[in-house]
């Protein structure tokens, strides 16, 4: 109930933000000018530090005389030190897509930083591209802030092919976030490595602080803005990856979150708890009828990630195309990290089949993978159909459950069968297989290895 009302609060401020006519609480500057210089009266950065000197809430619009899009070439960090509104829908002619680009050099680490005052900030309808790290930083200090409608990570006139951040530098992300209530959603965020962080670097000791409450939303990721394709975009790691601290974030509804060059979203560390995925397309198109893969799992929970679901009673995800597979409970990589994934629940998705559960979308090899000595972890719910291999396959495993899955066939009875196994138990032991509806799998329902004992199948 406290998150609710905390949600609701912040939801209100925000909105109140972003109605630019609500002057009485502050300034308006207007940026006139494609200047980066913070001396030049009419500039970004110059609207940036009267708002941050000015105390409470302010407002950045944009008039650039001229028509098209708009570039604002900064060589250094936009620090935010104070509520405010940066609306980039206000430059006329505004129609969706950004007609205002921020853009950087290899001076520039994060384009904007959002620290000390600034919680409850907005920047809205921007283009981000051409930074070293995070086109945005969002610091703890800074809560309860909305990231919306902007293009980042690349510079795309709608015409030719967009120029992708990840080609100017590799290692970058879209959105950095070690802060708590903050709403990211109705972004594109393509040409970079991964787009959104949430929480510390895994490999080093946590802090200690959680970072949570966090909403991802209608997001773009991965993609062209209309969830359509993927050709000319695209990212070079994950589309959501919560690392240390990440906790009680709800990434959904209605992301599309494919072609990345690793995985749709990763849960990564034994602080990442109670987090939910939810009512998103991952490997797919906006409709779920199209593959659009990402090149190794849709969602990997590993390194001890424990208490998060995927799917369940918010609203299941469409997981199909994914090369390797569409949910992996644990990892045997990369090397130096604990494998398992514990506790977690994967309820009421669609593995293997589009959104229609019409057919298959092929190339994904695994329905559900639970590995690397992961235990307590509950399947069900899901159809797990139409996957070139193993419907669900349990390896090096202890007390898991796959039960009452639609398992080599639709939720209503239709064919759409794997291509090996429905279930296939390696070196796994003690686990529940109960209740799950089977239709024609390749190589049968049920497969065991000679080195796996005990396990419940009724």
């Amino acid at each position: 109930m406290k998150t609710t009302v905390r949600l609701n609060i912040v939801a209100v401020l925000a909105v109140c933000a972003t109605l630019s006519s609500v002057t009485a609480e502050g300034n308006t500057y207007t940026v006139t000018s494609t200047s980066g210089s913070p001396s030049t009266s009419g500039s970004l950065p110059w609207a940036v530090a009267q708002a941050n000197s000015h105390a409470g809430l302010d407002f950045i619009n944009f008039n650039i005389s001229g028509g098209g899009i708009h570039v604002i070439t900064i060589s250094t960090t936009l620090f935010l030190n104070d509520q405010v509104v940066i609306n980039g829908a206000t430059q006329p002619g505004y129609s969706g897509a950004p007609l205002i680009y921020v853009q950087g050099s290899a001076n520039v680490t994060s384009l904007m930083l959002l620290q000390q005052q600034s919680s409850v900030s907005t920047i809205q309808g921007l283009g981000f591209y051409d930074y070293t790290s995070n086109a945005i930083t969002i610091l703890v200090a800074s809560q309860g802030n909305w990231i919306q409608n902007n293009y980042i990570g690349f510079y795309w006139d709608g015409a030719g092919t967009p120029i992708l951040n990840s080609t100017l530098f590799p290692f970058t992300r879209g959105i950095g976030i070690q802060s708590s209530f903050n709403t990211v959603r109705n972004n594109t965020i393509s040409g970079v490595d991964n787009a959104i962080v949430v929480g510390e670097d895994p490999s080093q000791a946590w802090s200690g602080v959680a970072y949570k409450t966090n909403a991802i939303q209608y997001n773009r990721i991965g993609t062209n803005p209309a969830g359509t394709t993927a050709v000319g975009f695209g990212n070079t790691s994950d589309g959501v990856f919560l690392g240390a601290g990440g906790s009680q974030n709800f990434i959904g509804p209605g992301n599309v979150l494919s072609g990345m060059a690793s995985s749709g979203v990763e849960l990564f560390h034994s602080s990442v708890v109670g987090n939910v995925v939810f009512a998103n397309m991952i490997g797919v198109d906006a409709a779920g009828t199209t593959a659009i893969p990402n090149k190794e799992l849709g969602v990997l929970l590993a390194n001890g990630a424990n208490g998060n679901a995927v799917g369940g009673p918010w609203g299941g995800n469409v997981i199909s195309a994914n090369t390797f597979g569409g949910v992996s409970l644990g990892t045997t990589l990369p090397a130096g990290f604990t494998g398992a994934a514990n506790g977690n629940w994967v309820q009421n998705n669609i593995i293997g089949l589009d959104a229609n559960q019409g057919a298959s979308l092929g190339g994904q090899q695994v329905g559900i993978s639970i590995n690397s000595g992961s235990t307590r972890n509950a399947v069900t719910g899901n159809v797990l159909s139409g996957n070139t291999q193993h419907g669900a396959i349990l390896g090096n495993v202890v007390t898991n459950s796959v039960s009452s899955n639609f398992i080599g066939m639709t939720s209503t009875g239709g064919s759409a069968p794997n291509g090996a196994f429905g279930i296939y138990f390696l070196n796994a032991s003690y686990n529940y297989a109960i209740g799950n509806s089977f239709g024609t799998n390749g190589s049968g329902n049920i497969g065991s290895s000679s080195t796996s004992c005990c396990n419940v199948i009724q």
